[in-house]
């Protein structure tokens, strides 16, 4: 068992293969995981949701995971978030700092994304 045992991480990205992997790498680490394919979705009904930590690509059709951030923290859901996207930038890096998020690159390893994960503080 791991320090992660029993913390929920909601996996926000449209692509199923994505969110998929990083449940199955994530629940073999110990976490609970819950997937949602629409970041506009997520966003609408997360107060409603069971508090976890969030996992969110950037690049998404409906709300990319930037403006989903500040649209939680617009309505006052300020759960720790941690943004992953193969396009990183200085701006984008900053643009997550700014919502309280950590940045990961992609591809990244198991072990990266649950540095980030604990530097969130999730687990």
């Amino acid at each position: 068992m791991t320090s992660a045992d029993q913390e929920l991480v909601h996996i926000v990205d449209d692509d199923e293969a994505v969110r998929d992997s990083l449940a199955i790498l994530l629940r073999t680490h110990g976490y609970r995981v819950v997937t949602h394919a629409s970041s506009r979705l997520f966003a609408q009904t997360a107060a409603d949701l069971e508090l976890g930590c969030i996992v969110t690509d950037v690049q998404m059709p409906d709300m990319d995971g930037l403006e989903m951030l500040q649209a939680l923290l617009d309505a006052g859901v300020t759960w720790p978030a941690v943004v992953i996207t193969g396009r990183g930038t200085p701006h984008i890096a900053d643009a997550a700092a700014r919502l309280g998020a950590i940045f990961v690159e992609k591809p990244f390893s198991l072990d990266q994304i649950v540095a980030a994960l604990s530097r969130a503080r999730c687990g």
